[in-house]
């Protein structure tokens, strides 16, 4: 079956790049919720359910006074923490009146929401990224709406097959197609990797090397569940040792993030960087790898939006499974271990 699968509510989810958080009310939906979004006189973020409790007219229609949110129907008014602290006309509040404020967390340049009421958000729940800031890397962003459901771009990302087609005229080559892919749980972690020796690099890889001789390149998917991604992508010397300290000194190796939201049960989110070890002080390589990128993920968008409307017209359809989806298969089982029925 392709129906749709239900979120996972227990887990930090992006919902913001930092630079679109201000003073202004921002609108979004978020896990099937939405959500209004804004910064305190301190600058801390701010996540509310988009609905005031007296009539549910939308708190992102109303306005900012200081740091509460009145509503644009009857004046109401709602602090950071979701509590009624104004009722025009009235001296009592009653005491349900508030609205549920998420716990936030702001990292790696975005802002992120704990979308569950029931369980203490826990902040070393977060993946860890030791490269971001660090010396010697570079970091270009991006972010995409895919009419997609968040399962289907979950596979796209555990699934290194796909990147010489889909990705041939950016990130991919054909040299790769008959590699085989190992699939393993790491720490919680479904971890896909390949080497693909003795072939020339990618043309990106190219236009920085500055040549196209044979070298051993790897390509190691990592999903954390249940919506973070990272692919990890670089090129050695043909011939020399595949362990972390080649990867580590590699003339060229980029680690793509990519942080998933589900908007609802067939859109998501899709918030992204790439750090890169390569011309890490120049801004035009900046801004053309996030050409570069964007022009990818818009690869994947087009293709896994045309698989939802398949779905979506032919829900009872079973897709074959076959030995590249190896990673797919390892990454149900582990988000059906949080909760969520991945049967197809």
């Amino acid at each position: 079956m392709t129906a749709p699968v239900p979120f996972i509510r227990d887990a930090w989810y992006a919902v913001a790049a930092s630079t679109e958080v201000g003073r202004a009310l921002l609108a979004r939906e978020i896990l099937g919720q939405r959500v209004v979004i804004y910064r305190t006189e301190a600058g801390l973020p701010v996540v509310l359910r988009d609905r005031c409790a007296h009539r549910f007219a939308p708190l992102s229609m109303g306005e900012r006074v200081g740091d509460t949110v009145e509503c644009p129907y009857h004046g109401m008014r709602y602090a950071p923490d979701g509590a009624c602290v104004r009722v025009p006309g009235q001296s009592r509040i009653p005491p349900v009146a508030r609205v549920t404020s998420y716990a936030t967390l702001e990292r790696y340049g975005l802002v992120f929401a704990w979308m569950d009421e029931t369980v203490p958000a826990d902040p070393a729940r977060l993946v860890a990224i030791p490269q971001v800031e660090a010396p010697g890397w570079a970091v270009s962003r991006g972010y995409l709406r895919f009419a997609a459901r968040w399962t289907n771009i979950l596979d796209n990302l555990v699934d290194p097959a796909h990147t010489g087609f889909v990705h041939k005229r950016t990130i991919g080559s054909r040299g790769s197609d008959d590699v085989p892919i190992t699939a393993t749980d790491e720490h919680g972690d479904v971890v896909c990797r390949r080497w693909v020796n003795g072939e020339p690099p990618v043309p990106m890889m190219q236009r920085f090397l500055g040549h196209d001789r044979p070298m051993d390149r790897w390509q190691v998917y990592r999903l954390s569940p249940p919506c973070v991604s990272s692919v990890d992508f670089g090129a050695v010397e043909a011939g020399q040792p595949h362990d972390d300290a080649a990867m580590d000194a590699a003339p060229y190796r980029t680690i793509s993030y990519a942080f998933l939201t589900p908007e609802t049960a067939h859109t998501t989110h899709y918030f992204a960087f790439q750090l890169r070890n390569i011309a890490v002080d120049d801004p035009a390589v900046t801004h053309e790898f996030e050409t570069l990128y964007q022009a990818t993920f818009d690869e994947d968008r087009v293709l896994l939006e045309a698989i939802e409307r398949e779905e979506m017209a032919d829900p009872d359809a079973v897709p074959v499974m076959l030995a590249s989806d190896a990673g797919v298969a390892r990454l149900r089982r582990l988000l059906a271990k949080r909760g969520a029925s991945m049967t197809r």
